[in-house]
């Protein structure tokens, strides 16, 4: 009897550890259906929000790696020679890489169904892991143009690893990756079309701004042209971009000339369409008739200005405007008329530099922002100069350029010390040391603001 009460009680016990065992299987299965569901609901989650395939290939492979416990996996997508490869394994730290192959056998392209590959302890250069003992192959369908577009080949260090419902929940994974990814290469495409039709635009958008910069450089005078009634002369005009707000401005008079840099509001093609009519307007008031006061020319240019751009522009918060520097030479009487507004004249005469400032002042729109006030008048400076004195004028986008290492502008007295150091040298090294010190100070820093600089010795 006590024979048999110890068989029964053996054969309970046998029976729970079999039953704890079933259900830890069971318990270890379930798990596993949950995490495989919940790839396949990020998967379809994931790629109705994905317009690129290498990101979705690069969350897929993330995803399977670490749910699944595989030692690597291997996307291969066939292209017109070999394949493109993106994987993950434990053996790169599960870094996400991207490479073209020719290592996957082609027939691995005919597999009907996701298959076990059968090692028979050789070497294949496809393996991408080491001691692999089970090897998972899972076709890519275009099922739209019903061809082969790659395979899945999952690898693991153990042997059975892949069993059936693994092996369903990657046929069912193989499906939903071929419909993301005919989505993904779709919107590329469609993506590619657009920036297509984006660069189109803009090279034309380009071409024309080109095309303005070659009407803009011919308003320029040439600076052969200058010298033919100027002792010498150089030019700085850099544009911030393509075309720009600033110009440069000369004409032949009777007894000298007469010449001028502005700086019109705006940059870029704004800023050019105010220096063609800016050009235009200046030409007009000298062919009225010749003129020995600069700030007549400036009371004349503010008026047809204002005419030009206010007077039927009822466009809210329209501002237009422009400062100026011009300077009228006789050089028959040795004497040069300056006006300024907020552009001032520097010149070296008897060992001095001088500066002499434009008034507070803008041509347009300074008039508007202070309607309360009396505008100040523009005035004639009168100056009996030498042989061999040099006259400057600068826009204030020199003046106002920040550096690299330097958050504050290159300003005037740095200006001045370079005007001091070069007025003696020939024009063009006066030039090349004036542009080498704002350059050199501008390092990396992009250029903020239109740039003009004008030297002109009368005699």
């Amino acid at each position: 009897m006590n024979v048999d009460n110890d068989i029964y009680e053996q054969s309970v016990t046998d029976n729970m550890e079999l039953n704890k065992e079933v259900l830890e299987i069971l318990n270890r299965n379930l798990h596993e259906q949950k995490a495989m569901n919940w790839v396949l609901g990020e998967v379809i989650k994931v790629s109705s929000n994905l317009s690129s395939f290498v990101g979705l290939m690069e969350i897929i492979t993330d995803m399977l790696m670490g749910v699944m416990g595989l030692d690597t996996c291997t996307i291969w997508i066939r292209q017109n020679v070999g394949f493109k490869c993106y994987s993950r394994s434990i053996y790169n730290e599960n870094v996400f890489g991207t490479e073209d192959s020719t290592d996957l056998p082609q027939y691995f392209m005919r597999i009907k169904n996701p298959s076990l590959f059968n090692l028979d302890n050789d070497e294949y250069k496809f393996i991408r892991g080491k001691n692999v003992k089970s090897i998972l192959l899972v076709p890519l369908d275009d099922f739209k143009n019903k061809n082969r577009i790659g395979v899945i080949v999952a690898e693991h260090h153990s042997k059975e690893y892949f069993t059936k419902s693994k092996m369903d929940f990657f046929y069912t994974l193989a499906i939903q990756i071929s419909i993301a990814s005919e989505n993904a290469k779709l919107f590329e495409e469609e993506r590619k079309k657009s920036e297509d039709e984006i660069k189109k635009k803009n090279d034309l958008i380009i071409e024309n701004i080109n095309y303005a910069s070659v009407i803009q450089n011919s308003l320029l005078p040439d600076l052969s042209f200058i010298k033919k009634y100027a002792k010498d002369a150089f030019i700085i005009w850099k544009p911030r971009d393509i075309v720009g707000g600033d110009i440069y401005w000369f004409i032949p008079q009777k007894n000298g000339f007469c010449t001028a840099i502005i700086d019109c509001t705006g940059h870029g093609v704004s800023g050019a369409f105010v220096t063609i009519a800016v050009n235009q307007i200046l030409n007009q008031i000298l062919k009225e008739g010749e003129t020995q006061s600069a700030s007549e020319v400036l009371n004349k240019l503010n008026t047809i200005f204002r005419d030009t751009f206010y007077k039927f522009n009822n466009i809210e918060h329209f501002h237009a405007g422009l400062d100026i520097g011009i300077c009228i030479v006789d050089k028959k009487l040795k004497k040069l008329i300056y006006s300024g507004a907020h552009i001032s004249l520097f010149y070296y005469s008897k060992g001095e530099l001088k500066e002499i400032r434009g008034i507070n002042r803008s041509i347009g729109y300074g008039m508007e922002r202070k309607i309360h006030k009396k505008p100040k008048e523009f005035t004639d400076i009168v100056i009996d100069y030498l042989p061999g004195d040099v006259f400057y004028m600068t826009t204030d986008g020199l003046i106002d350029q920040n550096g690299e290492e330097n958050i504050y502008p290159y300003g005037i007295d740095n200006f001045i010390k370079v005007l001091e150091n070069v007025n003696r040298l020939p024009f063009e090294k006066q030039k090349q040391k004036i542009w080498n010190s704002i350059d050199e100070y501008m390092g990396n820093e992009e250029q903020r603001d239109d740039i003009t600089l004008i030297g002109i010795k009368p005699d």
